[in-house]
């Protein structure tokens, strides 16, 4: 393969000097051209340019009758193309003076004429200025001729096959060269082309660094092959008599600059969607090692799926984002590239330039506001740390103050430090950007209009709630009644209030109607004094108040969570028709177990009731019973018990023992 490579570099050398050489040579053709705009450069024009096959020849000062300059130049260019078509004899021309203008004729044909205030303008007499530009006219008109001949043709159309073959040799080597090439650099994918590793992580491998040297060399090969054409096309125009006074080099560099810019914008475009997919899988493939939980303590804040996703979805608009760049430049740089459109290129950059110029301006401007909201945010902050640290030792107890009660010292420092942020909000405000405003100023009343339509019932449970941290009628814990809801407070807020009851359901209760409500608290005085449990029962009246007083005082004692100090007392309530109420009153510490110390008092005050053979009444059941046989459980009548029979007495003879027990 390396004699194969030396003929390719031969061949390329040859290529280059044969362009070289046509270049040289259609220069020096043109050279017959260039000298009529060289001495019309001499005679420094100034008025309308009389254009003739791509040159100008001369220029057009002053209107003539009813033809203004540009008209009388346009016309003069005509006659001169009429001439190069056709045979008429130069040498025939004349000039002819004419009513104080010099006719420049051939035969009957005017060509042009040239007035007093032409040859003014040039600080020249009229027929000098006649003569010089009758001896341009014949000049560019045999060039042109000349241009136009069967023999030019010829010539020029042997300098474009010539040019052509050379081409097609260059595409030729490089369709060998570069495939070779190619292969060489694959080949060197491990070996010339190592892996880029970091700390034994893997940056860039092998494959894509000999990848991207690929990328380049076929860059390259494009580039060199739209150069040649760029050039092909250029010096065919120049050599063909009917397009040589074209000027194609604009048009055809924007063509060839804006496909080498499509190329390599596709090329970003696809390669910065492969990084960010390589990114997406990389980041799949870091979880639980470089991306891990965060963790405040015991608490997750953050799972690893959720950082993963947050990089991913930050991936993607970082990704839109170069997109919609990149192809905003693209279309920018592209109407650069052509004449027309490079007005619309300014414009589209000042879209961006002007504002981000603005907001550098606007930032440099801003430098000593931004100062001075730095220091007030600083003092703030240290501000607010001396006070967190009072109200914390206000809370430990380790401060105190007269008729300030510790729990009062977290939402009081809550509502200090809203004060303080409010003022330093304040006092921050004039230097915001903008603030003066009227827009930000209006902005500013709507949202405050806004906010205070629509946040009537927040406000209202906020007062609320600082009027009940300050009414203190519960705290964190407290077995409470709100209204009908009864159970533990488990969350006092400045909005709402959150009770679980009894069977484990949580109830949020707006602050506004805990204030409204009337609040029963079981546990405020329950480990000063105790609270006290009642129950009620029924009794006949053929059972002795003392024995019923002794039986519920031993079912109070027998039941966990009572205390024996104050000790249980009964009261009775009410004489009713056939039997006596009694209230068993028992005193505990524990009012978070109200339900249970209930059900297990009741237990044993049926226990020791049944124990005692003594039946509690109810009216409903003593309605409709027959009255024979005791209501106990058979497991607590005396052996050998039989229910009594009904004795019947006459009226006004009662029995004859006294209180005996009526059947």
């Amino acid at each position: 393969m390396k004699p194969m490579s030396f003929v390719h570099r031969v061949l390329v050398l040859i290529i280059s000097l044969v362009v070289t050489f046509l270049t040289a040579w259609s220069q020096s053709d043109s050279v017959g051209t260039s000298t009529a705009a060289d001495t019309t450069a001499r005679l420094q024009p100034r008025g309308i340019p009389v254009v003739f096959a791509g040159d100008t020849v001369f220029y057009v000062y002053s209107p003539l009758g009813e033809f203004k300059a540009d008209e009388r130049a346009e016309h003069v260019a005509g006659q001169l193309r009429f001439l190069a078509r056709n045979d008429w004899p130069l040498d025939s021309f004349r000039l002819v003076e004419n009513n104080g203008v010099t006719d420049a004729l051939l035969d009957t044909l005017r060509v042009f004429s040239v007035t007093s205030d032409d040859a003014a303008a040039l600080h020249q007499l009229r027929s000098q200025v006649a003569g010089e530009y009758k001896s341009i006219a014949q000049k560019v008109v045999r060039s042109r001729r000349a241009e136009l001949s069967l023999k030019d043709l010829l010539r020029q159309g042997g300098i474009v096959l010539l040019f052509l073959a050379a081409m097609l040799a260059a595409f030729w080597g490089m369709r060998r060269i570069f495939p070779y090439l190619y292969t060489k650099l694959e080949g060197w994918e491990g070996r010339y082309f190592p892996s880029i590793s970091f700390r034994s992580r893997v940056i860039l491998r092998a494959s894509t660094i000999a990848s991207f040297h690929i990328v380049v060399l076929k860059g390259l090969r494009l580039t060199i092959t739209l150069a040649l054409l760029y050039y092909f096309v250029l010096h065919l125009l120049s050599v063909i008599p009917w397009t040589r006074s074209w000027d194609p080099g604009p048009l055809l560099r924007g063509l060839l600059y804006s496909t080498l810019l499509t190329v390599v914008t596709g090329a970003l475009l696809r390669g910065g969607r492969a990084f960010f997919q390589s990114l997406g899988t990389k980041v799949d493939a870091w979880r639980g090692t470089l991306i891990k939980p965060v963790r405040l303590k015991t608490v997750e804040i953050l799972s690893e799926e959720r950082i993963a996703e947050s990089l991913k979805w930050g991936a993607q608009i970082l990704q839109l984002a170069a997109a919609v760049m990149v192809i905003y430049l693209y279309v920018t740089i592209i109407f650069s590239f052509f004449e027309f459109s490079q007005t619309w290129a300014k414009t589209l950059v000042g879209y961006v330039v002007s504002p981000l110029r603005d907001v550098v301006v606007a930032l440099v401007s801003y430098l000593p506001n931004v100062f001075f909201i730095v220091v007030i945010a600083f003092v703030t902050r240290y501000v607010l740390k001396v006070i967190h640290l009072i109200f914390v030792e206000i809370g430990k107890g380790t401060i105190g103050l007269p008729g300030f009660y510790r729990e009062w010292s977290e939402p009081t420092y809550k509502i200090v430090r809203f004060l303080v942020i409010a003022f330093a909000a304040v006092v921050i405000f004039p230097y915001l950007p903008g603030s003066s405003s009227p827009a930000f100023q209006g902005i500013s009343v709507f949202l405050g209009v806004l906010f205070s339509l629509g946040s009537t019932s927040a406000i209202a449970n906020v007062v609320a709630g600082v009027v009940l941290t300050y009414m203190r009628p519960f705290k964190i814990g407290d077995r409470v009644k709100i209204a009908d809801t009864l159970g533990d407070v488990i969350e006092k807020t400045l909005l709402v209030t959150r009770v679980r009851t009894i069977k484990n359901v949580d109830i949020t209760i707006p602050n506004a109607m805990v204030l409204g409500s009337h609040i029963i608290n079981f546990s405020s005085a329950a480990q000063a004094r105790g609270l006290i449990l009642h129950s009620s029962v029924t009794i006949g009246y053929d059972v002795p108040w003392r024995k019923v007083h002794e039986l519920l005082i031993a079912a109070a004692n027998a039941t966990e969570n009572i205390l024996k100090d104050p000790a249980p007392f009964v009261l009775q309530t009410s004489l009713d028709d056939s039997f006596v109420s009694y209230e068993l009153n028992a005193y505990t510490d524990k009012p978070n177990l109200m339900a249970s110390i209930y059900s297990q008092l009741h237990q044993n005050i049926q226990d020791k009731f049944n124990e005692a053979c003594v039946e509690i009444l109810s009216p409903r059941y003593s309605a409709m019973r027959d009255g024979n046989k005791a209501a106990i459980p058979d497991d607590y009548l005396p052996k050998g018990y039989a229910a009594p029979s009904f004795r019947i007495f006459p009226f006004g003879n009662p029995p004859s023992e006294p209180g005996s027990k009526r059947e």
